[in-house]
């Protein structure tokens, strides 16, 4: 089993906090959907619901969005977009930058 040191220990995020943590934004175009619900059924944190017959982000599990970008894939009319991606500003770990989006595989 590995050990870290204390440094290391202090490179590690704390979720917690979050100032450390920029959390994923998604932007919904009312007038592009047209309400297949795609983009619920396929986000892995449920962090999209119907309200008032559209898509809208939950603000209660906003914190879960990690701007996989899944929703936007799917979205067959392009009205979703990714505006924020997810990023921890310390510790190891990093969002990479794949380009464009590719439908996800069902």
């Amino acid at each position: 089993m590995a050990s870290i040191s204390r440094s290391e220990k202090r490179k590690i995020p704390t979720y917690d906090n979050p100032n450390e943590i920029q959390l994923g934004e998604v932007e919904i175009d009312d007038e592009k959907c047209s309400c297949c619900m795609l983009c619920i059924k396929i986000c892995p944190a449920d962090a999209l619901v119907m309200n008032n017959k559209k898509p809208v982000m939950v603000s209660s599990r906003a914190h879960e969005c990690m701007a996989c970008g899944d929703c936007a894939a799917i979205c067959t009319e392009q009205a979703i977009t990714v505006k924020r991606s997810f990023r921890c500003t310390t510790g190891f770990y990093k969002t990479i930058e794949h380009g464009d989006l590719s439908p996800p595989r069902l």
